[in-house]
């Protein structure tokens, strides 16, 4: 589930699936508070393909931790987001609670 309201297309330098946090160098996140590019549109299998990622919208993700609602999130280590704690690059906000292992849907920009 997503609601794009700005896209943007870059080079892939990796392989990921929908909705996995993208970096700006063109890879799936996979690092705890890490700078987010955007969130994929779509699945990508073949490094340097160009691939739409979204910038700014609401989009549905996995939960690594407890996330409480209108909490400040980041990307976790094991993909997807976690509340924010001690990190310093967040780029969205959960619209309602999550637990560990469930889905959370947030509101996200990343052109700040």
């Amino acid at each position: 589930m997503f609601q794009d309201i700005f896209t943007d297309t870059i080079i892939t330098t990796g392989t990921f699936e929908a909705y996995d946090l993208v970096s700006f160098a063109g890879a799936k996140i996979t690092a705890a508070d890490a700078v987010v590019a955007g969130v994929a549109k779509s699945p990508n299998s073949v490094i340097g393909d160009p691939a739409p990622i979204m910038k700014l919208g609401a989009v549905r993700v996995k939960a690594v931790g407890a996330i409480s609602a209108g909490g400040k999130v980041v990307s976790a280590a094991a993909g997807g987001v976690q509340a924010v704690g001690a990190g310093s690059n967040p780029f969205g906000r959960a619209l309602h609670a999550a637990a560990d292992g469930e889905f959370v849907t947030i509101t996200f920009s990343t052109m700040n």
